[in-house]
């Protein structure tokens, strides 16, 4: 088969071509930037240009554009979407229902909820790891310069939307802020959008939601939760477990271009890249830990698979979707309350030959059942199914 692979700034892109690739399938790159996601008139008339140019079975993307699926629409090719960013508001769009629209999403919460609303070519995958990648990158790594007993790669997301809403009444904020603790608290559940009331965008006077034209079919509710609380609260709840742990481990370094003045113990390593220099992060720290957004409703983040993926031990806030795929105590490390986190980072920390067998054996689970390979088989399988063409073996 032959597809059109939108390329940007996606992490995990590079690994899907391969894929592709690897499965036997020609994929050519279509790289233009879309300055307006839901309606781009330039970018939309140079992909209907390429694609009256050129025959392909579908485009294919990382993450969903309304403006590709416009454009797919008008130009009759099918359009491949692949979530790794959760909730994707711009699925929150009367695009999402076009029929050339073939969508996958990797938490089952979603999918569900989309299944609903009435979408009928949506299906929910889980995100994988290309192990042949990290393998190859680090073979070859011989300085131990990211040897760390605690490592966090990641955002602190300090510069938020939150904080620059000056205007907020402090009975609202103060109701904001009571709900941002309380769910810091308590993970398997994340209910900050049900707790948020219909009527929030009059009380705001209009200025917590911008949506662009009649195209949104979601709620202010959805927004507010996701793009303002969401991103607060990550800030928050980071910052605390970092302050936490490197109080009573000395060597807790973080990978990040944020300002880390607000956990003072933590060494700040800078930014690191994804691809040449992350793997080595995690294979060559004692302990990972993952924080996952909040707004990742039930899904395991890109994050895990990344750390599992190169070898390393995963220590990581539960979601409800990790008993599906791994055992607790075998393969990774899940924790349901802070004080839970530091008692199990101090246990795994002193057993290191447990520990190691831990990393080993979610390492083993995902080369047999999670590569970026299998997963890009399972999406391409299920497509073929969906147009009447006989599946890959």
């Amino acid at each position: 088969m032959k597809f059109l692979l939108y390329r940007w700034k996606a992490y995990n892109q590079n690994a899907l071509e391969d894929a592709l690739i690897k499965l036997g399938h020609m994929v050519d790159a279509f790289i233009c930037e879309i300055d307006n996601l839901e309606e781009d008139r330039e970018f939309e008339e140079k992909l209907d240009t390429y694609l009256y140019c050129h025959e392909y079975d579908a485009v294919i993307s990382i993450n969903y554009f309304p403006v590709i699926a416009k454009s797919c629409n008008r130009m009759g090719c099918r359009y491949i979407s692949w979530t790794c960013d959760s909730p994707m508001l711009t699925l929150y769009t009367k695009s999402a229902f076009l029929p050339v629209n073939y969508i996958f999403v990797f938490d089952k919460q979603v999918y569900y909820e989309f299944k609903a609303r009435g979408i009928k070519n949506i299906w929910y995958l889980p995100l994988a790891v290309d192990v042949e990648r990290n393998d190859y990158i680090l073979e070859y790594c011989t300085d131990k310069k990211y040897k760390a007993d605690v490592s966090f790669v990641g955002s602190l997301y300090e510069k938020n939307r939150y904080d620059e809403m000056i205007y907020m009444p402090e009975y609202i904020r103060g109701y904001f802020d009571a709900l941002m603790n309380v769910q810091m608290e308590i993970y398997g559940d994340n209910f900050l959008e049900r707790m948020i009331s219909d009527d929030i965008e009059e009380q705001l006077d209009g200025k917590a939601v911008h949506i662009s034209g009649d195209e949104f079919i979601g709620t202010p509710a959805l927004i507010v939760a996701n793009t303002t609380l969401g991103m607060k609260l990550a800030s928050l709840e980071r910052k605390k477990i970092l302050n936490m742990v490197s109080r009573k481990v000395h060597d807790t370094k973080i990978y990040t271009e944020s300002n880390t003045d607000d956990i003072p113990l933590v060494k700040n390593m800078g930014k690191v890249d994804y691809i040449y220099d992350m793997p080595k992060v995690f294979a060559q720290s004692k302990i990972n830990l993952n924080i996952t957004l909040r707004n990742i409703k039930t899904g395991i983040p890109l994050r895990i698979w990344d750390i599992l993926g190169a070898g390393g031990f995963v220590l990581t806030n539960f979601q409800a979707e990790l008993p599906d795929f791994f055992e607790q105590g075998k393969h990774l490390v899940w924790y349901e309350s802070h004080d839970d986190m530091m008692e199990k980072l101090f246990y795994y920390l002193s057993h290191d030959e447990e520990r190691t067998q831990i990393a080993r054996e979610g390492n083993m689970l995902v080369r047999k059942k999670h590569t970026m390979v299998e997963r890009t088989k399972e999406l391409i399988n299920t497509v073929k199914k969906a147009w009447g063409l006989r599946n890959e073996d």
